[in-house]
C-alpha cells in the first residue's frame, strides 16, 4: 500500500534538521570557521548536513538488518529503504558553485569534478531504488543481497569527496 504523505514526512525531517542545525550554529562541523546560517551558502551547508544525517541514520537500519546486527522488522526496513530513496534524490542538492563554507568535510574536488560527483549521487539514487524495489517485490529477503551493493555507492563518493577524519 502506497502511502501519499511518506515523501512530505521525509522532506520534513530533512528540513526540521536542518533548523535544528541552523540554531545555535556557532562552528564549522570540525569547530572551524562559523558558518552563517543565512548565506546561501550557509543554507546549503545545513541543508546537505540534514540530508546526509538522515541517509546515515536510513543506511544504518538498512544495514543493520542485511547484516543481522538488528532484528529484521520488515516495516521498518521498507520504511527506511524508501525514505532513503527520497534522499538520495536530494545529495547533489546541498552543493552550491560557490564550494563548501566553514570546516566542510565536503572535499574541493567535488566543483573540478562536478560532472563525476553527480555520476556517484545518481548510482546512488539507483542503487537504492533496486534495493527499494526489490522489498516491494519480494520483501527483505529478496532485497537484503543487494545492500551491499548500495552501500558500496555511499562509500565510493566518500572515499572520493568527503574529508577523512581520524
Amino acid at each position: 500500500m502506497k502511502k501519499p504523505f511518506a515523501k512530505l514526512s521525509t522532506i520534513g525531517t530533512v528540513l526540521s534538521l536542518a533548523l535544528i542545525s541552523a540554531c545555535g550554529q556557532g562552528q564549522g562541523p570540525a569547530g572551524g570557521a562559523a558558518v552563517d546560517p543565512e548565506s546561501p551558502e550557509g543554507q546549503a551547508f545545513l541543508f546537505r548536513q540534514a540530508v546526509m544525517r538522515v541517509a546515515a541514520k536510513k543506511s544504518a537500519t538498512i544495514g543493520g538488518m542485511a547484516r543481522g546486527e538488528i532484528p529484521v522488522d520488515e516495516a521498518a526496513f521498507a520504511k527506511a529503504v524508501n525514505d532513503l530513496v527520497v534522499v538520495a534524490g536530494m545529495m547533489t542538492e546541498g552543493f552550491m558553485p560557490q564550494g563548501a563554507p566553514g570546516d566542510s568535510r565536503a572535499l574541493p574536488e567535488i566543483w573540478t569534478n562536478w560532472a563525476d560527483f553527480e555520476q556517484k549521487a545518481a548510482d546512488l539514487v539507483t542503487g537504492v531504488q533496486g534495493v527499494a524495489d526489490a522489498t516491494r517485490t519480494g520483501g527483505f529477503a529478496a532485497a537484503s543481497p543487494l545492500v551491499q551493493g548500495m552501500a558500496g555507492n555511499c562509500g565510493g563518493c566518500h572515499r572520493t569527496y568527503r574529508m577523512r577524519t581520524e
